[in-house]
């Protein structure tokens, strides 16, 4: 567990240091409205993945995870998951067409949005879920890092002016592929080829459609906020949200390190070992939360200055401050999604904190983005952050409840 947390925290710093090098440069090379077009067309890509993941990242990892423990082979389970994630890429690549062509508001620059989609497939072959699940996290921590420093070197060599804003998809799109490739034709030396076969599969599917649906509505809310800002706003103005956005996202990550590398291991403890172990997490995350949401406060206007050139940017920073929130609410949330509620086979109730999160906040987005603009969506974002919070603490409470009756 020791090795796979130090690689994914070297992952994960690479993934705090390239955005610290690429959003600004992209921000001032492309102008702020390319900016926030391609970053909306990320959001978009956001959502895919988790469509065509259907939650087999979660329950596949636990499924690997138990055969390792048993000794057993793993070819009947990855090809389950493999097969089915190639049916949802075909499938979410016609619904992405769809989605992109029938509104003006995206037709106009389609080609940024389907350039973009070699991203989601990228991510599908990745099997990051079966590296996590043998606890082999260290080669993917290398290709992934090899990935996405190719990404950024293609940026800063090709692209030098705002008509260059469609590369950008392309190169990430490029890093993707490459890292996904890879990580397939190794995994491959683990299983035995499989075609397509279905028998059997129906409780493991079950499964993972109640995570397909937390997640889907994870990645709603998260794409929501800058999808329903770009609908009733300019790219200018998604610009901006994106680059706080972005740097939220980097404060977020800094939990992932730690639940994917117990997730694991936590798996197969039993349920009042879980329980000891959480007892030991809470504080711990609680404290990183603080300290993240006193960074946020008292440097955001120093780093912003720091990166970015357009001066809309730093007008609007007190609205960074005020969302430093979000790093605090969501380390607590986390906690539970994404690793007890999961370890615990708890999916009912993770989708139903994630379903919490996004009728809330595509309700509240709705009703004051068309009004507010740009702070109605962080109004949005930090109102939606701590419901989720409250909705993880009151479920986590009731299995609580329930574990010491019986």
């Amino acid at each position: 567990m020791a090795k796979n947390y130090g690689a994914l925290t070297v992952l994960q710093a690479l993934n705090y240091i390239l955005p610290f090098l690429i959003i600004p440069f992209l921000e001032r090379t492309l102008g702020l409205e390319r900016f926030g077009l391609v970053m909306l067309a990320q959001y978009l890509m956001a959502f895919c993945i988790a469509f065509a993941d259907f939650g087999f990242s979660t329950t596949a990892t636990r499924e690997i995870s138990i055969l390792r423990e048993k000794k057993e082979d793993y070819s009947t389970i990855y090809f389950k998951v493999f097969w089915a994630r190639m049916i949802l890429l075909v499938i979410v690549f016609v619904l992405l067409i769809a989605f992109v062509f029938l509104i003006p508001r995206f037709r106009v620059e389609w080609h940024i949005y389907l350039l973009s989609y070699g991203i989601v497939i990228g991510q599908t072959i990745l099997a990051d879920w079966f590296f996590q699940g043998i606890e082999r996290m260290q080669l993917l921590t290398v290709i992934n890092a090899v990935a996405k420093i190719l990404f950024t070197v293609l940026l800063f060599v090709f692209i030098s002016s705002p008509e260059d804003y469609s590369f950008v998809p392309i190169f990430n799109s490029i890093g993707f592929l490459v890292a996904g490739a890879i990580m397939f034709t190794i995994s491959l030396k683990y299983v035995k080829w499989q075609w397509p076969n279905f028998k059997d599969s129906t409780a493991f599917y079950k499964e993972s459609f109640q995570i397909f649906i937390s997640d889907i509505s994870s990645q709603l809310t998260f794409a929501a906020n800058g999808l329903v800002l770009g609908l009733f706003a300019g790219d200018s103005i998604v610009g901006i949200f994106s680059a706080f956005d972005r740097l939220m996202i980097a404060a977020k990550k800094m939990y992932l390190p730690i639940y994917q590398a117990i997730y694991p291991y936590m798996s197969r403890k039993s349920n009042d070992e879980k329980n000891k172990m959480m007892m030991k997490l809470i504080p711990g995350i609680a404290g990183i939360g603080l300290l993240g949401l006193l960074g946020i406060v008292f440097l955001g206007k120093w780093i912003v200055e720091l990166l970015f050139k357009d001066p809309d940017i730093y007008q609007n920073v007190n609205l960074l401050q005020w969302m430093g929130l979000i790093a605090f609410f969501t380390g607590l949330s986390l906690l539970f999604t994404n690793l007890y509620a999961p370890s615990r086979k708890l999916f009912k109730e993770r989708m139903n904190v994630m379903v919490i999160g996004t009728i809330f906040n595509l309700a509240l987005g709705f009703s004051i983005v068309p009004y507010l603009g740009l702070k109605g969506t962080v109004v949005t974002a930090i109102s939606t952050e701590f419901v989720m919070f409250l909705a993880a603490t009151y479920f986590y409470k009731m299995d609580i409840k329930q574990l010491l009756k019986t």
